[in-house]
């Protein structure tokens, strides 16, 4: 009760902090009209209006600041949201891990951070710790509690959640993921960048096109001046924008709603994998489904019931399916090492060293490796992809930029050198 009564009272506080700000400067604004008033009382209606007006502004200002900045910013609050989620849940295994090393009552350590936690996270957690008391093991209070972590850490805690051995595996993961997540950022930050500042170009231009580049062809023919070929480019393709409309203003949600999905599916805060998708996280998917089978070969579960966690703990049907695939043909005899090599998961120099060390007894440790090595490889690739495509596409809006604005002004030069020959 004290630790929920300072969370409390610290978002108080922090709310307080805010409006306060807001206040000083609207005190400051009415004590300087105030005494605008004491030193010219003769002014004292266009002086109300003016700090009025400045009032008003700054009020309606802050407001219009606040929609645009979710407008503009809104990929960085999807990536601040996904940062936020990605902290609780390794705060949650960090205090699982404390209290099997210490011997503290998980439960109880739970609830205490629970207490600092925003009320629907903080209900769900109570809900994890109550369910812990009612008797049930870790592994069952991960299953009937879903959605309090990323599903392979749920698959893991689910084959082997009770051995410190598995919790250290996955402090490392996290360890790796926080050593990469500089690169991460990096990678997020130029898609995110690249499309906010595609959408606004798209927005600019589709206004030069309707409304600019027709006045501006009406303007010259009225003067009976030949327009230069880039200008007359420019004309030809803003007539055309104008008669098919409609398929250009489709592009900007288009453009919208794969920045969206990107964004989700990259922090991996919702884990779909649409067609156009699958392949880009296809090194990601095999680390995921790698350290699972590493966990459950750890603790000798048979291969079916492997698979039949991880279709559990994964929330795509692509990623089922594949799954149910390697356990169909498992059951029709065929080799493990091979089933995942077909799903493409590993490729054939992997295959042929899970094999090598399936004969030493060395299995997991090799599962282990190879879903690090394809961890690093996603990092990899997703990091070179922005770069890629940020690069190139800065350039080609600097060429269309430029192009634009001497199409545009080639004109007003032999406009101004035809006015000046008239006087």
């Amino acid at each position: 009760m004290i630790l929920r009564e300072v969370g409390l009272r610290r978002r108080r506080e922090n709310i307080f902090n805010a409006f306060k700000v807001v206040g000083i400067f609207l005190f400051a604004l009415a004590v300087t009209g105030a005494v605008a008033i004491v030193v010219a009382p003769e002014k004292i209606e266009e002086t109300t209006a003016l700090f009025g007006f400045a009032a008003m502004c700054f009020t309606v200002g802050l407001i219009d600041m606040a929609i645009k900045f979710v407008l503009v910013f809104w990929p960085f609050l999807i990536y601040f949201w996904a940062t936020a989620w990605t902290v609780r849940q390794r705060t949650l295994l960090s205090l699982i891990q404390t209290a099997l090393e210490a011997g503290t009552p998980l439960p109880d350590m739970i609830r205490a951070y629970a207490a600092g936690c925003f009320r629907g996270y903080r209900f769900r957690l109570e809900r994890f710790a109550a369910t812990l008391d009612g008797g049930c093991s870790l592994e069952e209070a991960v299953r009937e509690n879903s959605g309090l972590f990323r599903y392979d850490i749920a698959g893991m805690l689910r084959l082997g959640g009770n051995d410190s051995e598995t919790l250290r595996s996955m402090e490392s993961v996290a360890q790796e993921e926080r050593d990469f997540a500089p690169i991460q950022t990096n990678s997020i930050v130029r898609i995110a960048y690249l499309f906010t500042l595609a959408s606004f170009m798209m927005s600019i231009v589709a206004m030069m096109m309707t409304f600019i580049a027709p006045q501006f062809e009406k303007i010259f023919k009225d003067f009976y001046i030949e327009l230069p070929q880039m200008t007359l480019g420019i004309m030809i393709a803003a007539k055309y924008f104008v008669k098919y409309w409609y398929f250009y203003s489709l592009l900007i949600p288009l453009v919208g709603l794969f920045l969206i999905a990107y964004l989700i599916l990259q922090m991996n805060v919702v884990v779909a994998r649409p067609p156009l998708f699958r392949k880009m996280f296809r090194s990601t998917d095999a680390a995921k489904f790698l350290r699972i089978f590493a966990v459950g070969m750890k603790h000798h579960v048979p291969i079916p019931g492997i698979l039949t966690v991880y279709r559990f703990v994964v929330p795509s049907g692509y990623l089922q399916g594949k799954a149910a695939k390697i356990n169909l043909e498992i059951e029709r005899g065929k080799n493990w090492i091979d089933a995942v090599q077909q799903e493409r998961w590993i490729n054939a120099p992997e295959a042929s060293l899970l094999r090598s060390a399936e004969r030493t007894g060395n299995t997991p440790v090799v599962l282990d490796q190879l879903a690090l090595s394809k961890t690093r490889a996603q990092i990899r690739e997703d990091d070179l992809f922005s770069k890629l495509v940020f690069i190139p596409l800065i350039f080609l809006f600097g060429a269309v930029v430029g192009y634009y604005v001497i199409a545009m002004f080639l004109p007003l030069l032999k406009l101004v050198t035809v006015l000046s020959s008239n006087i």
